[in-house]
């Protein structure tokens, strides 16, 4: 249908949107351009297109603007999937994620930017990022959703067990926490905090966690961590789920995906923190929860005890 394919695009652009807004805020963070605006929100030191227009103003100013035209995309991705969907509970869920956590992480932004201080730098911006993160997920799995909307469901995938269940969405949880780690690294001007050295931190493997080489190896023993445990999930799929094609591919994205992210992190640290290098790292973390959080919404809550499918319940109304 039309509407439908419509419907579909925009979903495609609020992802890209989205992407570039969490790419761009990561530039901004690793250019140390959080100020380029001043202490003035939403305008720019006061003007909405000020007269001095140095490098840090340009990447705060384009943030902002790219924030708020994917902000509202989001808005209207999110109205029309809800009027065209209104009994899918699935879409309207996130739809509202989409949503609520895109306001979120731009009320948070603009607080980092109006109140300075130690905590705003190192904590608030770190929880934007994070926000930015789910709203991210939650706009891509909405654009999945309605990609999936008037396909045949097969019963040939049994469900997925509640242990199995739990594991994803653990993965999940553990995957957001270590995204919050590195995201506490940036901010806290950690990414060299062990200079070159790798695997350790030069001759001490366990530094001070309240220095800065201490943040850099909490979040590189939290980046082991996550490798070993999405390598055991991939192993958990092939022995009890090979019938599961979703889970069989996301488990191989998954630990292809987390492999790739360890190189970057080692590149990033040899280049002595490039910004080329961190925003791949950024980029790869992204898509990682984001499929991640697709296995926990094909699994289903670990409290359920059945699968549940999303049925087609509401069809676009057709032009």
């Amino acid at each position: 249908m039309k509407q439908l394919r419509i419907l579909r695009l925009l979903a495609v652009v609020t992802a890209v949107g989205a992407y570039v807004m969490l790419l761009m805020g990561a530039i901004v963070s690793k250019t140390e351009s959080g100020q380029g605006c001043g202490n003035s929100w939403p305008f720019c030191h006061g003007q909405l297109i000020p007269e001095s227009m140095p490098i840090a103003t340009v990447i705060e100013l384009s943030h902002r603007v790219v924030s708020g035209i994917d902000g509202f995309l989001i808005l209207l991705l999110t109205v029309w999937s809800w009027i065209a969907f209104k009994d899918n509970v699935r879409i309207k869920t996130l739809g509202f994620m989409s949503l609520f956590f895109v306001v979120l992480q731009g009320g948070l932004g603009a607080l980092t930017v109006v109140f300075e201080g130690d905590f705003t730098k190192k904590f608030a911006l770190a929880l934007h990022f994070g926000f930015s993160l789910i709203s991210f997920a939650s706009v891509v799995l909405l654009a999945v959703t309605l990609f999936e909307q008037q396909k045949a469901v097969g019963g040939e995938s049994r469900p997925v067990g509640k242990g199995m269940k739990i594991a994803t969405w653990g993965l999940a949880a553990w995957t957001y926490v270590i995204v919050y780690t590195g995201a506490l690294v940036r901010h806290s001007d950690a990414t060299m905090g062990c200079g070159f050295s790798f695997p350790g931190c030069g001759t001490t493997l366990f530094p001070d966690f309240t220095s800065i080489a201490g943040i850099h190896m909490l979040h590189r023993y939290g980046a082991y961590s996550l490798w070993l445990f999405s390598l055991l999930f991939l192993i958990a799929i092939l022995k009890a789920y090979r019938d599961r094609r979703d889970y069989v591919r996301g488990g191989w994205l998954a630990l292809g995906l987390i492999t790739l992210q360890a190189v970057t992190g080692i590149v990033t640290v040899k280049t002595g923190g490039q910004l080329v290098a961190a925003l791949v790292h950024t980029t790869i973390i992204s898509i990682y929860f984001s499929v991640i959080c697709y296995l926990c919404m094909q699994g289903g809550w670990p409290w359920k005890r059945k699968l549940e499918r999303t049925e087609i319940s509401s069809n676009p109304v057709t032009t």
